[in-house]
Order: C-alpha cells, then structure tokens, then sequence
C-alpha cells in the first residue's frame, strides 16, 4: 500500500545518527501517529560495509515493503549508495466488519468494530471511528474482520433500487397512493423510474417520477 513519500535527512554533520533501522522507524512515527507498534525486518542481509560512514538515509514509497536508500562515502572517501529492504508492518487501530456484509448493505452500530489492523498492509486508510460508517452504504462486499475505508462506503440514496416506494399520483384534485418498484437510486428532486405489476382492475408496467422524500414518489398528471 502507497502510504506516502518521505524526502532523505541529512545527518548533522555527516556522522551517523541511528540505524536505518531505527531511522525509519522515527519517520514511520512521524507519519502515522496513530500506530501504536511497528514491526520492522530487514528481508536481504545487509551489504552495507561496515566502515561505511553514513550521510543521510532516504526512503521512497512507503508500504508493507519498503526501501531505504543509505548514503555515504567508503574508506576511500568515495560516495556510495547501499540499499536495504525491510518488511514494515504497523499496528493501530481500524473500523473492521463483525460479520460477512454484502454490497449495498447499510452499515449499523453492530456490523462494525474497532480492532487492531496493520495499516500498512491496507488498499486505503482505515476509518478509526464507527460514527463515520454506521448508516452509509457498502459499495463493495466485506468479509468477516475486513477493514473498513471511507472510499468503500456511499451515503443511502432517498430510493434505492429494487425497494419498494410509495407513489402519490395527483391529477388535478384527485391524489392517489400506490406501491411500485425502483429500477435505479435517485436522490431528492431526481427523476427515477418505476414498474408496478399489474393487478386486477389496473395496468401495470413502467413509468417515471420524482423523488419527494425517502422512499416516496410524486407523479403529477
């Protein structure tokens, strides 16, 4: 996961400060306050001389694997640049799901809680507070103890497709009420299309409306 990109530190006059390791722990706190442990490990062994004199570190995209660039000069005094890879995971925590959720399913108070998650093994930014979530929609289905974002959730439209609405029809002074299909969402003052079965003494079939309210239609003649 692309977290964010960190510019190299210059270690003050040019003596080494810290390990890359500790050094790109510092910058991990720095960037995520909210975590609250890190796990770093170096993949590769290290190929860093040993009389290596250090300059700065720098470290490019931050995620689940991660570089970091070390600069100095050998015993010669001639610049060189080791690369190091490591592991990073870090614990925080994150709005997950309490049970499987399908897409389109309104998110309630007891669908969601909050756990800890490595942040840095998420597609997105997990949300840290379920008052964020609770009465949105899903836009995509969630296993059991996935992590919740604010990029996978969709406010709840006044008519959501496949539900049923009531219909006010006005013909001058006559206003009828009736029941019919939504075929597509539609927000407040939105035109969105409607089909009622036929019934017996009446026609069903397709027709148009305007959202008035959540779950209401208006249809003037």
């Amino acid at each position: 996961m692309v977290i964010a990109v960190i510019t190299s530190l210059v270690l003050a006059g040019g003596s080494p400060l810290e390990t890359p390791e500790a050094w790109l722990e510092s910058e991990l706190r720095r960037g995520h306050p909210a975590v609250k442990e890190w796990r770093i490990r170096e993949v590769l062994p290290s190929r860093v001389s040993g009389d290596l004199r250090v300059d700065r570190f720098e470290v490019g995209r931050l995620g689940s694997r991660t570089l970091v660039l070390v600069h100095g000069q050998d015993s010669v005094g001639r610049r060189t640049v080791a690369r190091r890879w490591y592991e990073v995971a870090g614990f925080g925590p994150g709005l997950v799901t309490t049970r499987p959720l399908g897409a389109l399913t309104i998110v309630t108070r007891e669908r969601v809680t909050i756990a800890s998650v490595d942040v840095m093994a998420q597609p997105c930014a997990p949300l840290t507070d379920p008052k964020s979530a609770v009465g949105m929609r899903l836009l995509q289905s969630r296993h059991q103890g996935d992590t919740l974002c604010a990029s996978m959730l969709g406010s709840v439209p006044a008519v959501e497709r496949g539900r049923t609405v009531v219909v006010q029809v006005t013909a001058g002074s006559v206003v009828l009420r009736t029941e019919a299909i939504a075929r597509a969402d539609a927000g407040i003052g939105e035109r969105v299309q409607l089909y009622r079965a036929p019934e017996v003494g009446s026609k069903g079939g397709s027709f148009w409306g305007v959202v008035a309210a959540p779950g209401e239609v208006r249809i003037d003649e």
